[in-house]
């Protein structure tokens, strides 16, 4: 079973257009053709730093003279860690242009997961409607009223005073 997170983009139709499924793991095709999966996906700022990021580390190498295995090393680090990190940078992404996560979806693949999301899916939510805050100005610890009868032993004070 794989996993996925679901997003909503907020203002989007009633009918489901703005509902994006983003599956959980790694990502092999982010892996083996990094820049290219990047561009393909449209994540254009991820894209530019990791493009400047691998001028900087090639010339790094070349600075220091590094071996080329040492540079090819360092390169398939860095794609490997783009493989881990493809479908939380997918999720930020997404962040970034108005969408809000609403749910998670469990299947065998992409399809399956979003039959089943919408099979349960109660519609948008309502983002103009806020969320009813208590007062600020009301105190958090109400006073309690003290008794003669519980009069403290020593030097204490009343509580309140």
């Amino acid at each position: 079973m794989r996993s996925y997170t679901v997003h909503e983009l907020s203002g989007a139709p009633a009918d489901g257009e703005g509902i994006v499924l983003v599956r959980e793991g790694f990502s092999w095709p982010a892996a083996v053709f990094a820049l290219v999966w990047l561009i393909v996906k449209r994540q254009w700022v991820v894209a530019a730093f990791y493009f400047a990021l691998s001028v900087l580390l090639t010339a790094a190498a070349k600075w220091f003279a590094a071996t080329d295995v040492l540079l090819s090393v360092m390169t398939i680090v860095l794609q490997g860690f783009l493989g881990v990190a493809a479908h939380d940078l997918m999720r930020w992404t997404l962040a970034r242009q108005g969408y809000r996560e609403i749910g998670v979806a469990s299947a065998s693949d992409l399809q399956e997961a979003e039959r089943d999301f919408f099979r349960h899916w109660t519609g948008p939510l309502n983002a103009s409607a806020p969320a009813a805050t208590p007062s600020l100005s009301a105190p958090v610890w109400p006073r309690k009223a003290v008794s003669d009868e519980h009069v403290p032993l020593g030097l204490f004070p009343h509580p309140g005073n």
